[in-house]
């Protein structure tokens, strides 16, 4: 598979794993204690909607997927390196981001932890956080997907 056809497939998972958080959260997220915090599964999905769509960025913009790799969870060093290659991250939250990248590092969403810094996110801001990365790769929509 060409970098080109191995983006555009990060990119059709990224948006598929959103959808799925979106899904699980509409029979998940009502349950009690979920205004506080999105459910881990969800947490989970949304962790690797935004991990693909950044890297998708990435080998977008010529980066090689051996390197791409090598970045691994960590989600601020992949929005780093997208900003050096021209990405416009002013609508990323990064303080949401940067939880979400503890959280899915450290192997906490595994067992419903708290990030080391002391928080989880609401699904909310996680969700919006999700587009404008599905948004900043060029992520396929749902009607792209369906035509």
């Amino acid at each position: 598979m060409d970098e080109t056809s191995r983006a555009n497939y990060y990119k059709y998972l990224a948006k598929l794993n959103f959808e799925a958080a979106d899904a699980a959260d509409k029979m998940v997220g009502f349950w009690p204690g979920y205004e506080v915090a999105a459910p881990p599964p969800v947490m989970t999905l949304c962790a690797h909607s935004i991990e693909l769509s950044l890297k998708a960025f990435l080998l977008d913009h010529g980066e090689d997927e051996k390197i791409v790799r090598k970045l691994g969870h960590n989600l601020i060093a992949c929005l780093d390196r997208c900003v050096e290659l021209g990405a416009d991250a002013d609508s990323i939250d990064r303080g949401i981001l940067e939880i979400i990248s503890d959280l899915l590092g450290s192997g906490r969403l595994r067992y419903g932890e708290e990030s080391e810094l002391g928080r989880v996110p609401v699904y909310g801001p996680l969700s919006e956080l999700c587009r404008t990365c599905l948004d900043l790769c060029g992520a396929p929509k749902l009607s792209d997907i369906f035509e």
